[in-house]
């Protein structure tokens, strides 16, 4: 996830930054798009969990759009060796915020919280957005820990 960088003594809200980002992934044909801030609850319609992994951008650090192809790449080809069942996501800013900015990335089904920790670390990341049927949480990687976190949910 991309975030300007740290300025004077005050310490980045990683939480915050987070949550004041939309996420998109496709499930069941259908794209859903979703901020972790908000009343809604969980999807409860989730047969299994999700996670929401980039290789953009690693340690929150911004690169060159090649670069992060090229990373998100090798992530494509590691979840396609491993068997693991995936689809196509992304975080992006929220509507109406700007500078806008988007990072592909996928949708990991199937993980529980530590494996997601695991993938995201994995892969430079700080955290991932790890959803079920009874939960939306911020998972970061390093050290592993779990935020549980409201919904909004956006139209397509």
């Amino acid at each position: 996830m991309s975030s300007e960088a740290e300025t004077g003594p005050a310490a980045v809200d990683w939480v915050e930054v987070y949550q004041a980002s939309r996420y998109a992934f496709v499930f069941q044909g259908v794209w859903r798009s979703f901020s972790l801030q908000g009343e809604e609850g969980p999807m409860a319609d989730l047969p299994t969990s999700v996670t929401l992994v980039t290789a953009w951008n690693p340690e929150s650090e911004e690169r060159p759009l090649p670069w992060n192809e090229a990373a998100n790449g090798r992530l494509l080809r590691q979840l396609v060796a491993s068997g693991l069942q995936w689809g196509p996501a992304y975080g992006a800013s929220l509507p109406g915020v700007e500078p806008s900015w988007r990072e592909e990335g996928f949708a990991v089904f199937g993980l529980d919280r530590p494996q997601a920790a695991e993938l995201g670390r994995n892969w430079g990341q700080r955290a991932v957005v790890w959803l079920d049927s009874e939960a939306s949480e911020l998972v970061f990687c390093d050290p592993e820990m779990a935020v549980s976190c409201g919904m909004s949910r956006f139209d397509g």
